[in-house]
């Protein structure tokens, strides 16, 4: 969970106890939270446990590890995951803490730091609807009331999540191809972008992303490139799974692939279009500021 939903908690008038696989993430909460040594001793102070890690193998790890907190969390406590794992880690700890009495929800969130600052971070749940009313007082706390669904049992939260960063990561990357598309063809940043803000289907992605394009900086990230490639290739492996191919979201998670090996994994994932323009040959290094 990260600082600015720590602080939503805190400000709601919750007793927080904080533990980080990075230690100072924790640490910089400690004038409102009590910095605990490990899961396990965070999970035994706590009634609800709240989990946001970057992927299936943390949460299994920081779960149901050494230390971890199925070893600390008590009989009829809950825990709520928010990281985007997919559905087979999610279900796997689920089924892990029923036997020790614990239930779980799966509440993946769409959104980046503005909302999870402003508490407006679309959820999706998944759980029995037990857990889910039992959670929901703290994710109306988190995200938006109005955005945000009960859509399954465990792991349909997770399925949900997939299926909204599949087009997230699809439409971007259409975004930065036309984007492409019309400097190479000779037009300015700021008529491409106004004509694709103002025309196109993809008018909020546009928008959004409108100054990164436009000055091709991207060192300031919303949601890490790196993190838009994994749930890509989560999306992948699911509907594989499912027997479904998805052959267009192949193609889209290769050119975030090859984001990522172009060293921009910890830039905002919008940096598709830098990778695109390395492409590019005959583009501006530089968009013209006119």
């Amino acid at each position: 969970m990260g600082a600015p939903m720590a602080g939503r908690l805190s400000n709601a008038g919750h007793d927080l106890v904080v533990w980080s696989r990075t230690p100072a993430h924790a640490d910089a909460l400690a004038d409102r939270a009590e910095v605990a040594g490990s899961p396990a001793e965070a999970g035994s102070k706590a009634e609800v446990a709240i989990t946001m890690l970057t992927d299936g193998g943390a949460l299994e790890e920081v779960v149901l590890g050494r230390d971890g907190l199925a070893e600390g969390l008590g009989s009829g406590s809950l825990l709520i995951d928010m990281s985007t794992t997919g559905p087979g880690p999610a279900r796997k700890v689920a089924k892990a803490l029923e036997a020790r009495q614990v239930a779980f929800v799966d509440a993946p969130v769409a959104g980046s730091v503005g909302p999870a600052t402003e508490g407006t971070l679309a959820v999706m749940a998944g759980g029995s609807d037990e857990a889910i009313e039992r959670a929901r007082p703290l994710l109306e706390i988190l995200g938006d009331p109005e955005r945000s669904w009960h859509v399954g049992p465990v792991g349909s939260g997770q399925s949900a999540k997939l299926m909204v960063n599949l087009v997230l990561g699809g439409v971007t990357a259409a975004v930065a191809e036309g984007f492409i598309l019309g400097r190479v063809l000779g037009l300015s940043p700021d008529d491409a972008l106004d004509v694709l803000e103002g025309a196109s289907v993809a008018a909020q992605t546009v928008r959004s992303k409108r100054e990164k394009l436009r000055s091709g900086d991207y060192s300031d990230a919303g949601f890490r490139l790196a993190l838009m490639h994994k749930d890509l290739r989560l999306a992948v492996e699911a509907a594989r799974s499912a027997r479904a191919s998805l052959p267009g979201t192949e193609r889209v998670a290769e050119l975030y692939a090859g984001a990522k090996g172009r060293g921009l994994a910890d830039h905002d994932y919008a940096a598709v279009a830098a990778y695109l323009a390395s492409m590019a040959p005959l583009m501006d290094p530089f968009p013209a500021d006119g």
